[in-house]
């Protein structure tokens, strides 16, 4: 491979690597070259009452994040009271259930 570059044809070896590195740092350097210098200001007196802090703003209208959720998902609601106690029988948690299921199970079923 014939590079027409005086440092890559000195480089040797590193050449070919000097050459890719170079190609790289070009091509990030490339997007930095397509932005302008300084913003353009195409209308000056929008821009000053832009950076205004007393200038006018429209007033946003209140409109709830849960205004599109699904309504009637639960059938019916439990009585948080109910709830509790019912929860509250197992105060040990998942090891009284466990306990509650087996007594379940060893009761004999009654026929109708």
């Amino acid at each position: 491979m014939y590079f027409s570059l005086p440092l890559l044809r000195s480089a040797g070896a590193f050449g070919p690597w000097l050459a890719s590195v170079l190609l790289f740092a070009l091509w990030l350097a490339a997007p930095a070259h397509a932005q302008p210098s300084a913003p353009a200001l195409t209308e000056p007196a929008r821009t000053l009452q832009a950076s205004d802090a007393a200038s006018p703003v429209p007033a946003l209208p209140y409109r709830s994040v849960f205004a599109d959720l699904p309504k009637g998902v639960e059938e019916g609601s439990t009585d948080w009271k109910a709830a509790n106690k019912a929860v509250a029988q197992f105060p040990r948690g998942h090891i009284d259930l466990l306990q509650w299921e087996k007594a379940q199970a060893a009761k004999p079923k009654e026929q109708p």
